[in-house]
């Protein structure tokens, strides 16, 4: 008598809108960029909420916005950040016009090595406003600076 052992855990490659892969392709560009102003302006709306491990903060201002930004760039460029790439998402559920998805990513240094931990992710809240989606909120699993 023969066992068949079959591997049924298959990783399902989750499918998003051209949409939502042209907004995240231009999130991650100004990301890697630092580029503040285009995150501020197109990226995230106001309010804005940050849910970090230990405390919620709240933005109602892109100058709040642009100062957080600001501080993270300063962190992660002191750290010797050089730019980060999607590897894949983990979630995408989209009612209406929101949409809750999870990005995983990995930073790299300026001379191209992964900036610890090699995989990260981040869960995000969009909504459609004026036609266009906007970032309402993040949920960093990882650190958002260099930490």
């Amino acid at each position: 008598m023969g066992f068949i052992f079959l591997d049924c855990s298959q990783t399902q490659t989750i499918q998003v809108s051209k949409e939502i892969e042209e907004f995240y392709s231009s999130y991650n560009k100004a990301w890697s960029n630092a580029d503040l102003n285009f995150i501020s302006e197109e990226i995230y709306a106001v309010p804005f909420t940050l849910y970090l491990n230990d405390t919620t903060l709240m933005f109602f201002t892109k100058d709040e916005v642009k100062s957080f930004l600001q501080t993270t760039f300063d962190d992660l460029e002191a750290n010797n950040y050089g730019y980060s790439m999607r590897n894949n998402w983990e979630n995408y559920q989209s009612k209406n016009d929101i949409i809750i998805i999870e990005q995983n990513f990995t930073r790299f240094l300026t001379d191209s090595t992964v900036m610890n931990p090699k995989e990260r992710t981040a869960s995000y809240i969009l909504r459609k406003q004026n036609n266009k989606y906007k970032i309402i909120a993040l949920i960093p699993h990882s650190p958002v600076g260099s930490k």
